[in-house]
């Protein structure tokens, strides 16, 4: 129906509830929204923990990320703008383009393909939650409450 503002973890029970998953219909693209807004912080932990499971267990990539995030927080918070290297200026622009390059090819190197796959394993795992977890009633009362808080906020504008 509509977005939600926050991200709130839903019980697991609830979350796993092993006879509500059908294949669905015409309606995937709405039960996918719902699911995707109802069990947000459930797809952010399971996202999170298989991410760190997956640094925790290669420290040279654990190590390495680290320093990325040192080094992009000096970029963009510390010494913010553009950077004058003698023959260019570098604008922020630029700057992480480069540091997006630059972590890429360490992450790579450091891990070959092993990040990237369980990223996608652990998103492929929500959409397909998102796609075949049928909604209970407590899923659509939120889901309608929050269609009825938006349309509030957007009369009120």
């Amino acid at each position: 129906m509509s977005s939600s503002n926050s991200i709130k973890l839903q019980p697991w029970n609830d979350f796993i509830e092993w006879g509500r998953y059908s294949i669905p219909g015409n309606q995937i693209a709405t039960r996918m929204e719902d699911n995707l807004n109802f069990y947000s912080g459930n797809y952010l932990t399971i996202v999170a923990v298989v991410l760190l499971i997956t640094l925790f267990t290669n420290m040279n990539l654990l190590v390495a990320i680290l320093l990325l995030g040192a080094v992009g927080y000096y970029l963009f918070f510390v010494q913010k703008g553009d950077k004058n290297i003698g023959f260019a200026v570098l604008t922020p622009m630029i700057q992480m383009v480069i540091l997006g390059v630059v972590s890429v090819i360490v992450v790579y190197k450091l891990s070959g393909l092993t990040l990237f796959y369980t990223t996608l394993v652990s998103l492929l795992f929500v959409l397909a939650h998102s796609a075949l977890k049928m909604r209970n009633l407590k899923n659509k009362a939120s889901n309608i409450v929050n269609g009825f808080k938006n349309d509030l906020k957007n009369e009120l504008k």
